[in-house]
């Protein structure tokens, strides 16, 4: 189909309302034929729209509705049933044949809708992420939709693996580390969210190709590359600082005005422009909507716990006559640290890769890692602080600093209670292995590979780590 009559096809499937305005209209063509088409209309405030993805032929993929006043049913369903039929009428109106393919999962109950999940099966194991999900509203509307069916069902192995040569081949190779992590409750099995003193498996990665004789994982992931991390001096400039404001630490001056606000659960989302900023034209394609949200823009993510700035980045470029060193813009963002980490030297060290920083006298901007620990060594996982200083100027195009307030590691245990051949019995104990269809992106003549995965013997989620102080198993909560 061409883009304007994709554009009526989406506009028969869902009544736009008067007051909505198109946001993106994209048409993207593959050089194989395929392709997908996207339609988004939304309010004056950008707080209610829709989203309709459509392949080339005018399918409908995916449908995401936010009218904000429960929509315009007609008639309320009585029951989770009568939501199920609605959303079976919506899946078959599009796709006739649909159940034929698919088979209904499960149902879960959401705050503002119930959804309904439907998977191929194959070896009575779901061919993910072949699919669909419906959300049906408390009015019995059908508020999102996604269809993906993979044409290619895999071939049945005819000898697996066993077990125990897995649980074998894991014992050879295991490894346990201390390190502290933030745990979720929506995440994991755990009573409250908050940070942990754990054991973290190595490799954590553990999915082995259920149809090779010999223990062969599933994916080879490239090593890392070695990095070294160097302590922090202590500051010279010990005095306390005055607090900064929101607008100082980023360096927002009076020509900026707020453009958005957007409350994010744990983080409030602020994004600033220039007030003479205007959009030289009106584009609706998906660049076009990236340029109206981001060009010029300051953006920024502030802890609601703590009202500290947690990251923000200058999309309005900054230029000056300076010509810092790398060594000139280090100073320079250790300065800014002790504005907004005053105790960073005690929790952060610098990241130095072996092969050192790259030399180059033309490069506009200097970018620094640090890894976060206890100050004791113990690193706190998937947490780093990124600072870039712009050469031309000295100031801080881009910070992302810790998800919590840093002063809290001083409250974490720094040695564990349990040792780490008790936590490795402990871990063998839950073991378990459990097939599952994964997506083979490394062939291009079959879609899904059959696997081993670990998980927990008794939760049947993956184990992810072992608590260093209870010796408690924390697997992933099942989604």
């Amino acid at each position: 189909m061409l883009k304007e009559e994709l554009r009526k096809r989406a506009l028969s499937i869902v009544e736009i309302p008067a007051n909505f305005q198109p946001i993106i209209e994209e048409y993207a063509e593959g050089k194989n034929g395929e392709g997908k088409a996207m339609f988004s209309w939304a309010n004056e405030k950008r707080d209610k729209g829709v989203i309709i993805n459509l392949d080339l032929s005018g399918n409908l993929t995916s449908l995401t509705i936010d009218m904000g006043d429960g929509g315009n049913s007609n008639t309320v369903p009585s029951g989770v049933e009568e939501r199920k039929e609605r959303a079976e009428q919506f899946l078959l109106s599009h796709y006739p044949d649909a159940l034929n393919d698919l088979t209904f999962s499960e149902m879960r109950k959401l705050d503002h809708a119930y959804r309904f999940n439907y998977e191929r099966v194959v070896m009575d194991l779901p061919l993910k992420p072949s699919g669909c999900i419906i959300d049906v509203d408390q009015m019995g509307n059908v508020v999102k939709f996604s269809y993906k069916i993979e044409s290619q069902i895999p071939k049945i192995p005819t000898t697996l693996i066993s077990k125990e040569k897995l649980i074998e081949h894991v014992k050879n190779r295991l490894n346990f580390k201390e390190a502290i992590t933030r745990l979720y409750t929506i995440n994991h099995n755990v009573a409250d969210d908050g940070l942990r003193l754990v054991y973290e498996l190595e490799p954590s990665f553990m999915k082995y190709k259920a149809d090779v004789l010999t223990p062969t994982l599933s994916i080879i992931h490239d090593e890392d590359v070695p990095e070294t991390y160097v302590l922090l001096p202590t500051p010279l400039n010990t005095a306390i600082q005055k607090d900064l404001s929101i607008k100082e630490v980023i360096g927002i001056s009076d020509e900026f005005e707020v453009i958005r606000e957007v409350d994010m659960g744990e983080e409030i989302g602020i994004v600033w422009r220039d007030r003479n900023w205007k959009m030289e034209e009106q584009d609706l394609s998906f660049e076009g909507f990236l340029k109206r949200h981001t060009e010029d823009t300051v953006k920024a993510f502030i802890l609601k716990e703590t009202g500290k700035v947690r990251s923000f980045v200058w999309f309005n470029e900054r230029s000056g006559d300076l010509r810092l060193t790398r060594e000139e813009c280090f100073q320079h963002a250790t300065q800014f640290l002790e504005g907004v980490i005053p105790s960073y030297h005690k929790y952060l060290q610098l990241v130095v890769r072996e092969n050192g920083e790259e030399v180059n006298d033309t490069r506009k901007k200097e970018t620094f890692s640090f890894r976060i620990h206890n100050g004791n060594g113990i690193p706190v996982q998937l947490e780093k602080v990124v600072v870039t200083v712009n050469c031309e100027t000295g100031q801080i195009d881009n910070y992302s600093g810790p998800s919590f307030d840093i002063e809290q590691l001083s409250q974490i245990p720094a040695e564990p209670a349990i040792s780490k051949e008790e936590a490795r019995d402990i871990f063998f104990n839950h073991l378990d292995f459990e097939l599952a269809w994964n997506k083979n992106y490394g062939c291009a003549t079959e879609s899904h590979i059959l696997v081993y995965q670990a998980c927990d013997r008794y939760s049947r989620t993956s184990i992810q780590y072992i608590d260093a102080m209870t010796g408690a198993v924390i697997s992933a909560k099942e989604k």
